[in-house]
């Protein structure tokens, strides 16, 4: 069925004015001044988005779709994310990934969610390995698993963190050439996204690995990157040309004392030092937010991550720091889809392009709409889709 959206600002994230867009076959198909419904042949359903602000899908580079966590206990394992934990909060396409846990979680299953998540709607890609050397992959080899798994994009990775590996510069760059190489056969992105932990190194041996060889920082995606301890080396490696990530964080966290900036500051940040289009800002969704005690040996409380942080780093961005609209869609846009190879196809509302279309309210940037390929999945606020088991 064809989908009509009109009267809506859009935001591709670029702001385009008033516009009508029409959707069919889960692409767009047309963005005009105004796109009459007579000139329509066949079935179609129509949005009016008077009022509203319509914006590319978000892009969400960094979640746990089958939950992680278990630092502090096997009750602390988190729970699998369903759909409309996405789609409720405007995320149409993600990347799920392993965290600490690759003992009781396993690469083959983060694999099936991925799939799982395709059937039920939504457009999702995953990363093999985990925090460890060496990686837990499917097929026994990272190289592999990139370049003959469809979803599969890059490889996970931890540094500077008691939970992680010791990494030697030599199996890091050896991490880096396999990932190049998958890459160059495949077409795909090949990346390494890099757990950031909050040891002493830091990502001293990302910016060491570059220096002494001649591999691209392109490979390499730092997450977690707006902790105040990493953030000044994650600004080299962006100038270098690795996009870095940011962790989006609530209101409660940054009232609890944490020392990070939040994603809004950082998307401000990136403005003023020229790397704006090397910049995202992920949600660490189903990820545990573990509370440590204070010399980081006991975990003292838990919570988890959701995606509803994304817009409420977008709402921050624009109401405590000045940014506009399309500032702050960027680096969960068009940014993020970059980062995962998908420039051609997600990340903006353009003609050609997967239709993943989100309506915001031009109030208070409420969500009223979700689109996931030309399918409305949230209507007014409400989930019109659900998953298999919701």
């Amino acid at each position: 069925m064809q989908l009509l959206i009109k009267n809506g600002s859009v935001y591709a994230p670029q702001r385009l004015g008033k516009k009508d867009l029409l959707c069919a076959g889960g692409k767009i198909i047309a963005i005009e001044d105004e796109i009459n419904e007579s000139a329509l042949v066949g079935e179609y359903q129509v949005i009016d988005a008077k009022g509203a602000n319509v914006v590319p899908g978000f892009v969400d580079t960094h979640q746990h779709f089958i939950g992680g966590g278990g630092e502090g206990g096997y009750a602390t394992r988190t729970p699998e994310l369903k759909l409309t934990d996405q789609t409720l909060n405007g995320v149409t396409t993600a990347l799920g990934l392993l965290g600490t846990d690759d003992l009781s979680r396993h690469v083959e299953s983060l694999f099936a969610k991925t799939m799982g998540f395709r059937d039920e709607g939504i457009s999702t890609y995953m990363i093999t390995g985990s925090y460890f050397l060496p990686s837990p992959t499917i097929t026994g080899s990272v190289m592999r698993d990139i370049a003959f798994i469809d979803p599969v994009v890059g490889v996970k990775l931890a540094v500077s963190d008691h939970r992680g590996p010791y990494i030697t510069h030599e199996g890091l760059a050896d991490l880096v050439a396999q990932v190049r190489n998958a890459a160059l056969v495949s077409g795909k992105a090949g990346i390494i996204t890099v757990h950031a932990g909050a040891g002493k190194k830091g990502l001293t041996q990302l910016l060491d690995v570059l220096d002494e060889t001649d591999y691209q920082a392109e490979r390499f995606v730092p997450t977690h990157i707006n902790r105040e301890d990493v953030w000044e080396q994650a600004v080299e490696l962006a100038k270098r040309g690795a996009i870095i990530d940011g962790t989006a964080v609530s209101q409660e966290m940054l009232d609890s004392g944490r020392k990070a900036l939040s994603c809004a500051e950082a998307t401000k940040l990136s403005i003023e030092l020229g790397i704006a289009d090397n910049f995202t800002f992920s949600s660490d969704a189903g990820g545990s937010l573990p509370k440590w005690n204070e010399d980081r040996t006991r975990i003292v409380g838990m919570g988890v991550g959701t995606p509803s942080s994304l817009l409420e780093e977008i709402r921050r961005g624009v109401n405590e720091f000045d940014l506009g609209l399309s500032e702050m869609l960027t680096p969960v846009t068009k940014n993020a889809a970059k980062q995962l190879g998908l420039s051609t196809l997600k990340g903006e509302l353009a003609v050609g392009y997967d239709a993943d279309i989100l309506l915001l309210s031009d109030v208070d940037l409420a969500l009223t709409h979700t689109v996931a390929l030309g399918r409305v999945m949230v209507s007014d606020g409400e989930a019109v889709v659900k998953g298999t088991f919701e």
